[in-house]
């Protein structure tokens, strides 16, 4: 009896272990199908997982039809819409938080939780629902139209497509330096390998072939350049509808900013009791608190399926990668074709 146990518990232990070695890769399987909208084209250029949404490169939870009937019904804005708009990994999420903040909405107290302020709070149009519900990111359009005015929507879209002027919506263009987005950017496209595709590649050894790509455009949202020359270029055109934000700004005068977007938007100044709380529950501290406080979140970093956090370090020009000197010399070349005949700064592009 006694050796029948040994035995039983020496396969219990093999198969317990079998199953725990395995719980990263169907981890990452059950991910990339809950991330992923199907029949969806793959974009043809460039290493990572991404997908082609009318000529643009998108993630997989992103779908062309979506793009294709936000595009075709522009009524789908209403007056009072507001957007927060930015190129990947610039200050969105820190941005939602304050206007979470500002129009005491719940969402304030988790606006470090991305997944959960898209879900209840602020919208991103061109993800369509999945089917997952609030374990998902997007939203039907019967969703989206039935949601109360005031709206507020996000977007890493281009100027271009649904996003095109509309004579209702506001959007806030929020812009974060070249440099530091491309850190940023690679941190979340390797940390989240079964996303993206990087499973296989090391966090120092990627970065190379992480920056050709998006010195090509071949990365989400497609070309930072084209990204900021189209929004700047608005934000100019017509300061009414388009308040350009630097994530250097929020960095350096989080109060300055968010007095400028409750202008824009329309709202009351926050008064001297009222913004003290908004700089609390919109910190870095607290955002990255509740980032990290997601049970779900750290089941998934714990298996290593998650290898970064979304709420990292938030710094501006201080970045554990750096640039050769001719990917330097490739991105001054891009800020003096694209972006210097704008009137753009240099600094917005490269550090000194």
């Amino acid at each position: 009896m006694m050796r029948c146990s040994a035995r039983f518990w020496s396969i219990a232990v093999v198969l317990l272990s079998a199953l725990a070695a395995s719980l990263p890769t169907l981890m990452s399987s059950l991910l990339r199908h809950m991330f992923t909208a199907p029949g969806q084209k793959p974009w043809p250029r460039g290493s990572l997982r991404l997908i082609d949404c009318g000529g643009v490169p998108a993630q997989p939870l992103n779908s062309a039809e979506r793009v294709d009937e936000l595009t075709r019904h522009p009524s789908f804005h209403r007056d009072g819409d507001a957007w927060v708009v930015s190129y990947v990994k610039s200050g969105t999420t820190w941005t939602i938080g304050l206007l979470a903040a500002l129009t005491d909405h719940p969402a304030a107290e988790y606006s470090g939780n991305l997944q959960k302020t898209t879900r209840t709070f602020c919208p991103q149009p061109e993800l369509p629902d999945l089917g997952w519900g609030d374990d998902g990111f997007g939203h039907s359009t019967d969703e989206l139209e039935a949601w109360p005015s005031p709206r507020y929507f996000k977007s890493h879209w281009p100027s271009r497509d649904f996003l095109v002027p509309n004579g209702k919506s506001k959007f806030i263009y929020v812009v974060r330096n070249a440099e530091d987005q491309m850190i940023s950017h690679w941190n979340q496209v390797w940390g989240m390998g079964f996303h993206y595709g990087t499973t296989d590649r090391t966090f120092e050894g990627g970065w190379d072939d992480f920056v050709e790509d998006w010195l090509a455009g071949n990365v989400e949202n497609g070309s930072w350049f084209d990204h900021v020359a189209g929004w700047y270029s608005r934000s100019k055109d017509d300061p009414n509808s388009v308040l350009l934000v630097r994530y250097e700004e929020l960095k350096t005068d989080t109060e300055s900013v968010i007095r400028k977007v409750a202008s824009f938007i329309g709202l009351d100044q926050p008064g001297d009791r009222k913004m003290p709380k908004i700089l609390d529950l919109t910190s870095f501290e607290r955002m990255k608190a509740s980032d990290e406080s997601d049970v779900g979140l750290r089941f998934m970093r714990w298996l290593g399926v998650l290898r970064k956090h979304h709420i990292r370090q938030g710094e501006v020009g201080s970045g554990e990668l750096t640039l050769t000197q001719k990917q330097r010399e490739a991105l001054e070349q891009g800020y003096k074709a694209k972006l210097k005949p704008l009137g753009v700064p240099r600094n917005w592009v490269l550090h000194d």
